[in-house]
């Protein structure tokens, strides 16, 4: 009797941590279908906005509810979304079992972003942009409401004529290559000769732009492109 007792009470917590392991198990498994309908439907999405691979989105998807059973599908599943559900940030994705004529929905976040110049510390009009106050970061395309800059080098060596807090893109608008007051170079010629002479600026100028300049030697107000910060060329 005492070795009965004694098997049949070393039985009981075999046979609890049995039960454990199975249940531990069967979840680990339920966890893995989970993550990889979440994985297609990530994949789905980004082929449907991505397919030639030239933006950068990424994606996530909602976490499907622990109380959701997943059906075995014993074909592939096909994933739909509607042209208008694609054109929103939170993407409705059905994911369907044609044979089993199951489906379910599923929510998939998507953000296109981009490399944008930021202010990297507050920067007061007249200061001039260095790598030392800029910074490269991705944001949301969406969220971006005029052009932006996506490489330092085009910015380093403008001005800013609007103070900007830290944070913020540059915005050409808010730039100005060659500023009013500025003593300017000014070239004029062709390709087998030019001439150099010194101005001051009348106006604000941004890359390419054209704006009037003063010529120091004559006096004369004349128009000439910004080349480059403090440089502007007048086409002959």
């Amino acid at each position: 009797m005492i070795k009965l007792h004694y098997y049949q009470a070393l039985a009981i917590p075999i046979a609890i941590i049995t039960c454990l392991y199975t249940d531990i198990t069967a979840a680990n498994e339920k966890n893995l279908v989970k993550q990889h309908l979440i994985s297609q439907a990530e994949g789905f999405v980004l082929k449907q906005l991505n397919p030639n691979l030239d933006k950068t989105i990424n994606v996530a998807a909602m976490p499907i509810d622990d109380r959701v059973q997943i059906p075995a599908c014993e074909t592939h599943l096909i994933f739909s979304a509607s042209a208008e559900a694609l054109s929103q940030s939170n993407i409705s994705v059905k994911a369907e079992c044609q044979n089993s004529n199951w489906y379910m929905f599923m929510v998939v976040k998507a953000i296109e972003t981009q490399p944008v110049v930021i202010i990297s510390s507050a920067v007061s009009p007249g200061t001039l942009l260095t790598t030392d106050n800029l910074n490269v970061i991705s944001m949301n395309k969406k969220r971006l409401r005029s052009s932006t800059f996506d490489d330092i080098e085009d910015v380093v060596g403008a001005r800013i004529k609007r103070r900007v807090s830290a944070g913020r893109p540059v915005d050409p608008k808010n730039l100005c290559y060659v500023c009013k007051g500025d003593r300017v170079t000014i070239s004029a010629g062709t390709t087998n000769m030019i001439v150099k002479t010194t101005g001051i600026a009348l106006e604000d100028g941004r890359m390419g732009e054209t704006i009037q300049v003063k010529n120091r030697r004559s006096n004369k107000k004349i128009y000439a492109r910004v080349s480059s910060t403090g440089q502007v060329e007048i086409n002959m």
